[in-house]
């Protein structure tokens, strides 16, 4: 039985990932004032951080629309017999609920699992490719949806910001917290709890933050999957992923991915990160 896996581009999935194991990526949308863009296809990385970087307007982002979600299922309707759409955290982002109310205006019934990930980024991003790679080996839906659950449920997210400002502006944050580590000059790491963002600890400099981020790494034990993330600096990612790469009990390594605008946005430049999931 044929099963197609739907995301949102807030996975961050390589695309070389997405090609070779099928996934539908169904982009967020990335406005600068009146001027919107399709995550991941109408604005490249490296035009957005300039962007980002350089201009005064702050950039938002929004979900798919439930229209947009309706012309995807319909397609994959004509040839696939099951979905399996895995998305953002519904704390971070109303895509889930858009998925939700196309599958009922579709009437897609059993034919769907809609899953919320509770992750965000690569995150979601590793619950999607877990999927994926059960149902190439011929998992049914309901094991498929149960592999992305269980890999959500292993899954650590340590987000180093240099500055609490764009998660302040998009909403992801309150401005007290914001003004707090402002006037401290305090670089915080912060986790997902249950799907929504808490901080996980507070620090002065970026080398101290990088130290820390490599233990709490150690601390999650042997690894299934991991990723080092960042914004602008592609050396202290590529660095960072040399040091933790001894951690898995396979032959894998860890990936190394640029934050896509859509999930850019709410972290600003110098945003570096670990997310991993446990063995």
């Amino acid at each position: 039985m044929a099963i197609t896996i739907v995301t949102d581009s807030g996975a961050d999935i390589p695309s070389e990932l997405v090609k070779s194991l099928g996934i539908v990526v169904i982009p967020l949308t990335l406005s600068f004032e009146d001027k919107s863009y399709r995550d991941g296809v109408d604005l490249t990385s490296d035009e957005f951080y300039d962007k980002l970087i350089n201009e005064a307007i702050m950039p938002t982002t929004s979900q798919p629309s439930v229209g947009e979600f309706i012309e995807v299922y319909k397609k994959l309707k004509k040839s696939s017999n099951q979905i399996l759409s895995i998305h953002i955290s519904a704390k971070l982002s109303g895509t889930f609920n858009s998925a939700t109310q196309a599958a009922t205006e579709e009437n897609l019934g059993d034919s769907i699992k809609i899953v919320d990930s509770k992750q965000a980024s690569i995150g979601l991003g590793f619950c999607v490719i877990a999927a994926a790679e059960a149902v190439s080996k011929g998992a049914s839906l309901e094991e498929a949806t149960a592999v992305a659950e269980s890999t959500s449920d292993r899954t650590n997210t340590f987000i180093l910001f240099d500055t609490l400002k764009y998660l302040e502006k998009g909403g992801r944050i309150g401005r007290a917290g914001a003004l707090l580590g402002s006037v401290l000059q305090l670089k915080p790491i912060l986790t997902l709890d249950n799907g929504e963002i808490t901080t996980k600890s507070k620090i002065r400099t970026l080398r101290k933050g990088i130290q820390t981020l490599e233990t709490f790494t150690e601390q999650c034990g042997d690894l299934e999957r991991a990723a080092v993330l960042y914004t602008t600096d592609s050396t202290e990612a590529s660095n960072l992923a040399s040091r933790i790469g001894n951690k898995f009990t396979t032959d894998s390594k860890p990936l190394v991915i640029r934050l896509s605008p859509a999930v850019g946005t709410h972290g600003g430049p110098g945003v570096i990160g670990v997310i991993c999931v446990n063995a």
